[in-house]
């Protein structure tokens, strides 16, 4: 039903109640019927269900496998090193997601709301979810309105609509207000209240209409229940990187016992090849160092006002291209502030006032409807509505005594303001003298002045420039009063107005340059005014002009044309958005290529959230709904925050990068080494325990610490990368390809010496396994750049790597000695003259790839 087009006689028919309220039997009985005013909650995870959520991952799944097939032969050591480095994997994921789930869950309003109803001809204050259709509900300044509300009574109503509309402004609110547009917007609808607002000042009554999903809440929620085809980059290519690895396994299984079976190879022998080709192929440490990377990021994020609710929601930060930010409270205060004060000769700032300071001070707090409170530590905190608090800021600001001298006036009369009267006044005396103060509408004031008729319309015409700024403006004016007892309006002297805005955080401005240094794309959705929207974009610089910006009825027209993405490219302001406009232009830039992070705080921006690459809500104003849908919460709902947090996201792709070359690359010198045995003849070169060795313990530590690295020089001022661009672009192959040649061929070369000079296979192996060991140690400094010389990248950041890599080359040495290791890895010691030969074979790896480099270089620069 359409309840802003009926009039209260029949709205409280449709209901069936009457403005004295249900009784408490009638109450229960619609309840039991209709369920309770609740919306539906996702299911908060156990510490369990966060552990098992570790193992969804392509690249686990081939983990799994390759510790079955290593027990199916009985390498019961092969099966549990795999086994262990998943479940450290899962343990160490499973804390820090865990961890963010928590802290998310204190983020969160944890008071019970209640709610004043009337029943049984009484007021009580019952639970909110036990309100039901066709309660009264009582309506008081702070009151959290916890169903859909027709008024039915209203007194001076104002309410904070923001978290549903976006609309920065308190909305004026009239029980007998009457329309017959049944598609009058939410924002318009002035005879109605909304779940999730909030009650500014004044009071009513009103029937509840509407609870639980029926509500205009409820209805956004259910958007929620679309399923997010949205997906961050980091799964996206992790699943590519493991559907890779998997053919990459496949093939060279297939091939091996294709040429096994030709050579007349027992199934055993081929099988066991197998694992050792499985196991060498595989970056059994992966999951374990990218986990750490991001833990990594995750806690420097935390200490930048960034809670990471989901661990691949770093890298994917790391990856937008395009951030669509909120206005209110994000990139402004979502504070009203005077910030000008314009008298008819000259524009001040509100921090200087001349010789009409007193009586402009004094109209700003004499006629104002606030009440407030003095603090403790000094200052005032004030309650009202949003236009009034910042008048008495402003009063405040000029200097306290204004607001304490304000006590010793006493009010004789006063006009309240009512919007159809555009205006209120006030008549104060003090010391036998009668003062009369009335501030609104510039139009209005100046009727009651007595300005001459080209002074009105050259006031009226500065006020409209104002407006177009975004600026909302109230005229103020006074005059000596004598023996009156009432307000008259007439010959008043017109002071001048003040200029109103929501100011822009202080850190919003060189945000939003970062974000352009680092090539993101930055566009503003509100449910504020056009005017308003624009003057804060051009401010900012998110806009140039007016062609920028597409308003309530331009994104009508846009949204019932099919929505086509390239009409609105182009587009950086957006103003008047509904919720599922606002989810539309989201999937429409992320259609033009764009991986879109969404901020939002309330509960008309969770659909846009949900469907967002990353959804990023406010930690401070946020609603439960917006920060149950996003993927990150910001503490401090700072739009700078953002930026601080896709530094974060660059670092962890970066780290991620350099730790998938250092595995990829010495696991594809492994299957060189595997093959070329396999196919010559030769016995395995390394054994699969061997390989695990390598894979999970001394390389397993150094990818670690390659997690850890901080962040390169001018990382924001780099464009960002192509979001479709995979892991292994044109870059990472030829490294791979360069390093595991090398690391493979001169490692099997090597090997066949050995076995030629008499050497047993146990002992050929033995020095093989020192050699990787070297290689890797090495090779770990080789990943840490992709493009600068090893002599100019500074090593005091990296001074746990270096003491990483020296702890594993000591750990592998000191296995070769303990008798339990010797059995478990097939190791023995080695002279200190073959330690030194094996040394200089894997430092000419660095040689190679600084040439490779060097090489590189040169050849962009021939071009």
């Amino acid at each position: 039903m359409f309840f802003h087009t009926k009039k209260i006689d029949e709205t409280l028919l449709d209901l069936e109640t009457s403005i004295t309220g249900l009784k408490s039997d009638e109450a229960l009985k619609r309840v039991k019927n209709l369920g309770h005013n609740t919306l539906p909650q996702e299911l908060p995870k156990s510490l369990f269900s966060h552990f098992l959520g570790q193992f969804k991952s392509p690249i686990i799944y081939i983990l799994l496998i390759a510790s079955f097939l290593a027990l199916l032969i009985h390498e019961y050591t092969d099966a549990g090193f795999i086994l262990i480095v998943l479940i450290l994997n899962a343990v160490i994921g499973t804390y820090q997601e865990y961890s963010a789930s928590q802290k998310a869950k204190h983020l969160q309003n944890l008071i019970k709301t209640n709610a004043l109803v009337l029943r049984d001809h009484t007021v009580k204050e019952i639970d909110s979810r036990y309100v039901t259709i066709g309660d009264i509900l009582v309506l008081e300044p702070g009151t959290k309105v916890s169903a859909d509300v027709r008024l039915i009574e209203s007194n001076n109503l104002l309410v904070d609509e923001s978290l549903l509309t976006g609309e920065s402004l308190d909305v004026h609110k009239d029980a007998n207000f009457i329309t017959d547009d049944k598609n009058l917007v939410l924002g318009d609808q002035k005879n109605m209240l909304f779940a999730g607002t909030f009650i500014s000042s004044g009071r009513g009554l009103g029937a509840v209409s509407a609870i639980s999903l029926k509500t205009e809440t409820g209805k956004i929620a259910q958007l929620l229940s679309q399923k997010r085809v949205a997906k961050i980059p980091l799964l996206e290519k992790m699943e590519k990187l493991s559907f890779t690895i998997a053919i990459v396994i496949a093939i060279m299984v297939v091939i091996l016992f294709a040429i096994g079976i030709l050579k007349g190879m027992e199934l055993y022998a081929l099988f066991l090849f197998s694992v050792a080709l499985a196991v060498s192929t595989i970056p059994e440490g992966l999951p374990v160092a990218i986990t750490v990377a991001l833990t990594s990021a995750s806690s420097a994020m935390s200490k930048r006002n960034v809670i990471v609710r989901k661990l691949a929601a770093i890298e994917g930060l790391g990856a937008c291209t395009l951030i669509a930010s909120d206005k209110t409270g994000t990139l402004t205060q979502n504070r009203l502030s005077v910030e000008y004060f314009i008298s008819p000769t000259k524009v001040y700032d509100t921090s200087i006032l001349d010789e009409a300071s007193d009586r402009v001070l004094l109209a700003s707090i004499l006629c104002n409807e606030i009440h407030y409170e003095e603090r403790k530590e000094g200052g005032h905190d004030f309650f009202g509505d949003q236009v009034d608090i910042a008048l008495a800021r402003f009063v405040e600001n000029a200097g306290e005594s204004y607001i304490k001298d304000s006590k010793f006036y006493r009010k004789i009369d006063e006009i309240p303001y009512e919007p159809q009267n555009r205006f209120s006044a006030v008549m104060m005396e003090k010391d036998d003298a009668i003062f009369q103060f009335s501030k609104g509408s510039a139009e209005t004031i100046l009727e009651y002045s007595n300005e001459s008729e080209e002074e009105k319309q050259a006031i009226l015409k500065e006020v409209d420039a104002w407006a177009l700024k975004g600026y909302r403006t109230i005229a103020l004016a006074y005059k000596e009063s004598s023996k009156e007892s009432t307000i008259t309006l007439e010959n008043f002297n017109y002071l001048g107005f003040v200029a109103i805005i929501d100011p822009l955080r202080e850190e919003s401005l060189e945000a939003i340059n970062k974000a352009k240094e680092a090539g993101i794309k930055v566009i503003m959705i509100t449910g504020d005014h056009p005017n308003t929207a624009l003057c804060i974009a051009k401010e900012l610089g998110i806009a140039k002009g007016d062609e920028a910006i597409m308003g309530e009825k331009a994104l009508y027209e846009w949204e019932h044309s099919d929505a086509k993405a390239h009409e609105i490219k182009d587009k950086t302001v957006f103003s008047r958005v509904t919720p599922s406009q606002k989810m539309k232009i989201v999937t429409a830039f992320q259609s033009l290529g764009h991986y879109v992070a969404v901020t939002g705080d309330g509960v008309n921006d969770a659909p846009a959230l949900r469907h967002a690459n990353i959804g990023i809500a406010m930690g401070k104003s946020g609603t439960d709904i917006a920060k149950s849908t996003s993927d990150i919460i910001l503490t401090d709902d700072n739009f700078a925050s953002i930026i601080n947090g896709i530094e974060e996201g660059r670092r962890a792709h970066d780290n991620i990068r350099k730790v998938i070359y250092l595995l990829i690359s010495t696991g594809f010198a492994e299957l060189i080494l595997v093959m070329l045995s396999f196919i010559t003849g030769m016995p395995l070169p390394l054994l699969p325990v061997q390989l695990l060795w390598l894979n999970l313990v001394t390389n397993g530590i150094e990818d670690v610490m390659l997690g850890l690295e901080k962040a390169e020089p001018k990382l924001l001022q780099r464009t960002p990368r192509p979001p479709k661009e995979p892991i292994f672009n044109t870059l990472m192959l030829r490294r791979i390809v360069v390093a595991g040649v090398y690391i493979g061929i001169v490692s099997f070369i090597l090997f066949y010496f050995l076995l030629q000079s008499g050497q047993s296979e146990e002992s050929a192996r033995n020095i093989i396994l020192l050699l990787m060991v070297l290689f890797e140690n090495v090779h770990v400094f080789n990943a840490r750049s992709e493009q600068n010389y090893l002599h100019k990248i500074g090593y005091r950041s990296s001074i746990f790597l270096i003491l990483w890599v020296l702890f594993t080359q000591v750990l592998h040495i000191t296995c070769m000695h303990i008798p339990f290791m010797q059995n478990v890895l097939k190791t023995e010691p080695v002279s200190i003259d073959t330690w030194l030969f094996l040394a200089v074979i894997a430092i000419g790896l660095v040689i190679v790839m600084e040439a490779d480099k060097w090489l590189r270089k040169n050849t962009r620069r021939g071009i």
